[in-house]
């Protein structure tokens, strides 16, 4: 009898401890699958970061070939081959970079060859701010010397500028991944149907298929109508940019137009850029601070009108963007993928947002407010 009971007390306790061992389990358990989902994710950007000399050209091409695919779709039902019209369009396209490359390539290079001029006329103009400047990087100075061991009192260091080595170390990458990305565009766009057809045909049921096919239509109707509109209202932006500088008597007026196109595809950033890069051209054009700074605030006035109302209204209505949401994708991107990251995390966001639709169930709950 007491051993029965001895035996009975022991399961008793077994069964009492049970729950909690349960939980226990169940919390390593979502602790464990925690930990192997943060490792994929960091072993997937790590290797995104190593190929992105690969990955960025590719991602590109693709992006811009979901755009132009549909225009290659109308092309052949009128007769044009598919593989023809997507050699005229690629052509077309590396014309057109060809031809902005060399009309804006002469003005950069004499701006850029103006840097010591440049400097030394910032320097003339804001000569009157030199005390307060030399006041507060004193100031910071002595806060950052604190607990810092000093170092000697004549310590020279000689810089090895190699200006050309860094050049092609620049130029020679471009070149490759430009390359790579006219050639990865030219065979997506002559294959981009029979890419469509196989992966919807590698899901398994009916349902899926139209599901995979509804994703591609909405990735695709989405990038096409962000990426054109804002072609068009940044272009519209350049060229109100142009005249603007060419009224003020700017030199190049087309060189300021070109770049304020191309910046203003990055959100926020870019038009700050442009407002920067103007202040220092104004500044270095005009005698007075006052005039020279005229051309970034009329800049400023017409790129608020235009990331204001303009953007909103007409991209909006097919496109709804939110903010914090572009400024995580383009913080995400860029620490990936450098500039190019941020040119192309916008597209990559409305990519994954249509996909994020798709996919997820249409039915949610109405909440209050």
């Amino acid at each position: 009898m007491d051993i029965w009971r001895g035996t009975a007390g022991g399961a008793a306790a077994e069964t009492s401890a049970s729950p909690e061992q349960e939980r226990t389990e169940r919390l390593w358990r979502r602790a464990t699958q925690l930990a192997v989902i943060v490792t994929a994710l960091l072993a997937f950007a790590a290797a995104m970061v190593i190929a992105r000399a690969v990955l960025v050209p590719i991602v590109a091409a693709v992006i811009i070939g979901s755009v132009i695919g549909p225009a290659i779709e109308a092309m052949a039902r009128r007769g044009l081959p598919t593989p023809l019209g997507s050699v005229l369009i690629v052509a077309a396209l590396v014309g057109l970079i060809y031809g902005a490359a060399v009309t804006l390539a002469a003005p950069l290079a004499d701006w850029t060859a103006r840097a010591p001029e440049i400097g030394a006329i910032m320097a003339e103009r804001f000569a009157a701010l030199k005390p307060m400047l030399h006041t507060i990087g004193s100031f910071v100075e002595s806060i950052e010397s604190v607990g810092r061991v000093a170092e000697p009192p004549m310590t020279v260091r000689i810089a090895d500028s190699r200006m050309l080595e860094s050049a092609l170390g620049l130029v020679t990458p471009a070149i490759g991944e430009f390359i790579l990305f006219v050639g990865s565009l030219l065979f997506f766009l002559a294959g981009r149907i029979q890419i469509k057809r196989r992966l919807v045909q590698a899901m398994g049921p009916r349902s899926a298929r139209l599901t995979a096919l509804r994703v591609f239509r909405e990735i695709e109707e989405r990038l096409g109508a962000y990426l054109v509109t804002a072609t068009f209202i940044n272009i519209g932006l350049g060229i109100a940019t142009g005249l603007m500088t060419w009224a003020l008597g700017m030199p190049n007026p087309p060189l300021w137009g070109a770049l304020a196109c191309l910046l203003n595809y990055i959100p926020y950033l870019g038009p700050a850029v442009m407002t920067l890069i103007l202040a220092i051209a104004g500044v270095v054009s005009f005698p007075g601070i006052v005039g020279g700074l005229l051309p970034a605030a009329m800049f400023l006035a017409i790129t608020s009108v235009e990331g204001q109302l303009l953007t909103p209204l007409i991209v909006g209505r097919r496109v709804s963007l939110n903010p914090f949401a572009v400024f995580l994708s383009m913080a995400w991107w860029t620490w990936l993928w450098g500039p190019a990251g941020t040119f192309l995390a916008v597209p990559l966001l409305i990519a994954a947002m249509a996909l994020a639709d798709a996919m997820l169930v249409k039915r949610r709950p109405q909440l209050p407010g």
